[in-house]
């Protein structure tokens, strides 16, 4: 990152912060009548030019103002950019929402989509604790209809699971029962994803029959909970066609196929190196071209974690144009990153 100077500094945040708020490309008297920058329209002119020359602003067009780069944005981001405590009338109806959104983690997930979306006006995305990762504390199978049955798992923190699978063999009550005795015997507090069935080689008095369906339906329990990693929540699509960036529906319906391909999804928000502040804030910021994806280019995505104990359980975040008010969305996702690690810790204690 090159150096800027205090002066061009100051002139490089006038105009991104002009240009968030009004996507207009920004002119030098624009600044002098905006902005208390302590020079005249012809100085700031000067430094903006170097500053298009560096690479951090662009005109659109020869008779126009400019613009800031993605490099703008970074730098920015980097360097510029603080994260601050909302105000205390959001912060308490934040706090208010998360009080009435129940004592479901399902339900957490949602209200906490839907409320990002809200304050915002970006699309906010969430991914549901990873499970996988928690410790077995009962299973029970349950016989439907023939070989089919319904497998109910419930972890160490609280959190439970329904998985219907079709087994090679029908399975009556007696079975059923048998084999929830047997899985619970070996899986206690064994963590989800060490599922494996070399842990059935601990039962020496296993008929064939039991140890043929449990050979079948302990992978199939490991992989529905792995697969289930990328149970992403979205909301709020529609807030996007309010930028002018995304005039062009087809953007919008590109990110669509990004979010309905949930493992994509939940891979970019996952593998994103994570960045701390001095106060220890998880916070990452994604700038267009930055983004693996091609249809993530036209996009910035700022995401953080939610944690129990330290220990990561899942992502949020939300996806605007690269224009974000980066600043802003990032006190939002930090204010709403303390409430939802506090009603996560309440629900699973």
């Amino acid at each position: 990152m090159s150096i800027i100077k205090p002066r061009k500094k100051k002139i490089l945040e006038a105009v991104i912060r002009d240009y968030i708020s009004t996507a207009e490309p920004v002119g030098s008297r624009t600044l002098s009548r905006r902005y208390d920058l302590g020079v005249s329209p012809a100085t700031i002119r000067n430094e903006m030019s170097d500053l298009e020359e560096m690479g951090y602003l662009m005109q659109p067009h020869t008779s126009s103002g400019r613009i800031p780069t993605q490099k703008a944005y970074r730098y920015y981001v980097d360097e510029i950019m603080q994260i601050k405590k909302l105000a205390e009338t959001m912060r308490r109806d934040i706090h208010r929402g998360y009080l009435q959104a129940g004592q479901e983690i399902d339900t957490a997930v949602n209200h906490t989509a839907n409320v990002l979306s809200q304050l915002t006006n970006y699309t906010a995305v969430v991914l549901a604790p990873r499970v996988s990762r928690f410790n077995c504390k009962h299973l029970q199978i349950v016989p439907l209809i023939r070989n089919r049955v319904l497998v109910v798992m419930v972890t160490v923190e609280g959190i439970a699971r329904n998985l219907e699978v079709t087994l090679s063999s029908d399975v009556d009550d007696t079975m059923a029962l048998r084999m929830s005795n047997v899985l619970n015997s070996i899986l206690k507090n064994v963590a989800f994803q060490d599922f494996g069935t070399d842990l059935i080689d601990k039962i020496g008095d296993l008929k064939p029959m039991e140890r043929k369906l449990l050979d079948e339906l302990i992978p199939m329990i490991r992989d529905a909970l792995l697969e289930s990693e990328t149970d992403v929540t979205a909301s709020g699509f529609k807030n996007l066609l309010n930028y002018p960036e995304f005039n062009d529906v087809d953007k919008i319906k590109n990110l669509v196929d990004v979010v309905e391909a949930k493992p994509l999804l939940a891979k970019v928000m996952i593998n994103g190196a994570e960045k701390k502040d001095e106060n220890n804030r998880v916070i990452h910021v994604t700038i267009g071209d930055e983004n693996d994806n091609q249809h993530l280019k036209e996009f910035s995505i700022i995401t953080s974690t939610y944690e129990r104990e330290g220990v990561p359980m899942g992502a949020f975040g939300v996806i605007g144009p690269t224009r974000m008010n980066y600043s802003q969305v990032s006190s939002i996702l930090d204010a709403i990153r303390e409430e939802l690690n506090t009603s996560i810790m309440k629900l699973l204690k």
